[in-house]
């Protein structure tokens, strides 16, 4: 999940990926990286949009909520100050409505956004979710000033991380076509009961600090190289590297950038 962006760099220093590639190879020629990894945020960073965002207005505008979420909905919705009428399909457009509006904070609406397919089977979520990433382009927004970097990872054996607040079930089939392993990713991740989706998660939820709790879980010698992100949800997971990058970042990771040691901003 992301941010809305400007252009402005809010002084920032700018670096070009062969800028980055000679830091990691002088890093590693200096032994910084025999056990380090990279570490990604996926919308608004690996490629341009949000891929939580299309899956969740397809879900809508398909009206496939379904009965099974219409209890948590109404309680979210409740507990917000939401006011809605009707079942499952109504409550989800009015939470993301209110989402957007800003009347809806954005830790909760991001792991709603993934709960709310509860009843769904994996297998189906599957196919909607290729669907979108088809229909939306997907391969052609991934940025190219990355694309070496992640080549870089490969080819020097370090292992690269996704740590995304969108939905894991579409960020594990947005990041296959890129080589990441779904040990490697730590998303928004729905409890599964019986085969189906249930209206709640089933980990920790990955927004602000919870990227770095859910990093340290998956990787737990957190010896980050670089990390990059364009949100301000992301300082914390910039704040873990040796080399923190800024992609395309949003007003509000600009505001707090002087809080991020060392930060950099790529040009994309």
């Amino acid at each position: 999940m992301t941010e809305a962006h400007l252009d402005g760099s809010g002084g920032i220093p700018r670096v070009t990926t062969s800028d980055i590639l000679q830091r990691l190879e002088a890093d590693r020629g200096a032994g910084a990286t025999r056990a380090g990894a990279l570490a990604f945020d996926a919308d608004g960073t690996l490629w341009e949009g949000d891929v939580g965002f299309d899956l969740f207005e397809a879900f809508l505008a398909g009206r496939c909520a379904r009965p099974e979420a219409e209890a948590a909905l109404r309680r979210e919705a409740e507990a917000f100050g939401v006011a809605a009428e009707g079942g499952a399909h109504e409550l989800a457009s009015a939470l993301y409505a209110a989402f957007v509006a800003e009347r809806y904070p954005e830790d909760r609406a991001f792991a709603m956004m993934a709960w709310a397919f509860a009843g769904w089977r994996e297998d189906e979520l599957a196919a909607l979710v290729d669907r979108v990433l088809e229909e939306k382009g997907h391969a052609g927004r991934i940025r190219p000033a990355l694309l070496p970097i992640l080549e870089w990872a490969r080819s020097r054996g370090a292992p690269v991380y996704v740590v995304s607040a969108s939905p894991r079930f579409v960020i594990e089939r947005a990041v296959a076509r890129l080589g990441v392993a779904p040990e490697r990713i730590a998303a928004m991740t729905p409890a599964v009961r019986e085969g189906r989706l249930a209206p709640e998660l089933g980990a920790p939820a990955t927004y602000g600090e919870g990227k770095t709790r859910a990093l340290e879980r998956i990787f737990p010698e957190l010896a980050v190289l670089a990390a990059f992100g364009d949100s301000a949800y992301d300082a914390a997971l910039l704040r873990t590297a040796r080399l923190p990058v800024a992609v395309a970042p949003s007003p509000k990771l600009l505001a707090v950038a002087g809080s991020i040691p060392g930060l950099v901003l790529l040009a994309t």
